[in-house]
């Protein structure tokens, strides 16, 4: 069976010194999260709390900061901030 990608939109809304919102496009929120930690960014670990909307759309983004900023959202990585292109994510980490 063929795994299909989504887009992830996650956010710490209670630890101020973390990101704003970091997009990501995974096979499942586990793989999100092991690309983020590929990147070493493991605020998930960390967090307060953390948010996360499952299936976001570019239209559901937000116009002024995050769409100027982004990726390619249908590419399995990091959209936001832009860390997709020309970088090589492992399989393996799923």
């Amino acid at each position: 069976m063929t795994k299909l990608l989504t887009a992830y939109l996650i956010s710490f809304p209670e630890n101020e010194d973390f990101p704003w919102r970091i997009g990501v496009t995974a096979f499942s929120i586990e793989d999100a999260f092991l690309i983020l930690e590929y990147f070493n960014y493991d605020w998930h670990k960390h967090a307060t709390r953390v948010s996360v909307v499952e299936g976001i759309t570019w239209d559901e983004l937000e116009v002024n900061n995050i769409r100027p900023n982004m990726g390619t959202i249908v590419v399995r990585g990091v959209w936001y901030p832009n860390l997709n292109l020309g970088v090589f994510i492992p399989l393996a980490l799923t």
